[in-house]
């Protein structure tokens, strides 16, 4: 089941190119990509912002002294005005950062080092991505009490577990928007309103979400929120923590009073401006994307149960953000990713390439299937002759393994 609070409407997929912008396609690439979890191609929109700002807006955003830092500065806060839009928040609570990774580190490790003293409980959910989990468990070296609340078997939170595990000493709650292997939906807002409750910030992952679904911060109810460029068609090294206005933070990057003095360094003003890019042609076109994934994905899941009856798409009963399907095969020998030769495909996040999908294994899966996991990520430049070709790849290589001794 996928689930967008978008009006359906009425999608022709062909292989031609869709009213939306996509990304260049160019005949060097025979391999089709179906990985855009991990990585998604630069919008030629996004390209030709960067180039104009190395071409012409090279200046230092922080040296206004002079036209060239001035120019770089309109720059930057421009780009943030564009990023914030996209996420219905304000401009000056929008911190710019490396990525997903940088802002989370920062949302966490600023916040609940402040929270220690007086409320040194943090609850993470078990599913989430190690750039939450890894500065929770650094928290919990340095004191804090670390409480991971379990998913069951489609991935969806214990709404017991996680009702308990909030209590009046609990500082943070660590939540994604939507996972990075499977796509299942957390209900943020739901759970935002619980821990507030208990008086409790709440920090969300929507590195998955934003570009994908509607992404609104105070429809959430979070106080703070990490996306970054390169998962919505921008570049790599670009990424935005959104900090509710009045919330102070400890800088994990010091040596400069860029972003506030909540973040030291010069900004990577060329990523920004490409990031905004990226975000205004998100805002401009979500209804058509989303649209377009999820008739997709449809097509793409239904051809795989056809072929493979006994194929399991994880979390296909909760509520998923459109464009990601997570696959076992129960039984089948190990190696089917290897056999994916013509499709561009991963076994979960590229964060921990080689090691079995930790989502999977927190849903309950066995360690052999979820070593031999299938994550397929499709984006807004695919085709339906690419959703085929994709399923019926997949049918191929089990059908490979399955002949040998």
């Amino acid at each position: 089941m996928l689930a967008c609070p978008v009006v359906r409407q009425s999608l022709v997929l062909s292989s031609e190119r869709l009213p939306v912008s996509t990304p260049t396609r160019t005949t060097a690439h025979a391999v089709i990509y179906a990985d855009h979890n991990s990585t998604t191609p630069p919008l030629p929109a996004v390209i030709a912002a960067m180039h104009d700002c190395l071409r012409d807006g090279w200046g230092n955003p922080a040296a206004r002294a002079h036209s060239f830092g001035r120019r770089a500065a309109q720059a930057l806060e421009s780009a943030r005005r564009t990023v914030a839009s996209v996420i219905a928040a304000e401009p000056d609570e929008i911190i710019f950062t490396s990525g997903a990774t940088e802002a989370l580190n920062l949302a966490i490790c600023g916040l609940g080092e402040r929270l220690l003293a007086t409320r040194p409980r943090i609850v993470v959910g078990a599913t989430e991505h190690p750039a939450a989990l890894a500065p929770c468990q650094r928290l919990a070296e340095a004191g804090a009490e670390l409480v991971v609340a379990p998913v069951d078997g489609d991935g969806r939170l214990d709404p017991r577990a996680l009702a308990e595990a909030l209590t009046p000493g609990t500082g943070l709650l660590v939540l994604m928007l939507a996972n990075h292997d499977t796509g299942v939906i957390h209900d943020v807002a739901t759970w935002s309103r619980a821990a507030h409750e208990q008086g409790a910030l709440v920090v969300c992952d929507a590195t998955q979400a934003v570009g994908r679904m509607p992404v609104d911060v105070q429809a959430l109810g979070v106080d703070a929120l990490a996306f970054t460029a390169h998962k919505l068609y921008g570049p790599q090294g670009a990424g935005a923590l959104w900090l509710r206005a009045g919330l102070g933070l400890t800088a994990q990057i010091v040596g400069g009073g860029q972003e506030g003095g909540r973040r030291a360094g010069t900004p990577n003003l060329p990523g920004i401006v490409g990031f905004a890019a990226a975000c205004a042609a998100a805002a401009r076109e979500l209804a058509a994307r989303i649209q377009h994934l999820q008739a997709l994905t449809e097509l793409l899941e239904e051809r795989l149960l056809r072929a493979l009856p006994e194929i399991v798409i994880h979390g296909r009963r909760c509520p998923r953000v459109p464009g990601t399907t997570m696959v076992t095969l129960p039984g089948l020998a190990p190696g089917w990713l290897a056999t994916q030769t013509e499709i561009a495909v991963s076994g979960g996040a590229a964060c921990a390439a080689g090691e079995p999908s930790a989502t999977l294994l927190a849903m309950g899966v066995p360690r052999a299937e979820a070593a031999n996991a299938i994550r397929i990520s499709l984006g807004i430049a695919t085709t339906r002759d690419e959703a085929m070709a994709i399923a019926d790849s997949l049918r191929h290589g089990a059908a490979v393994l399955r002949r040998r001794p």
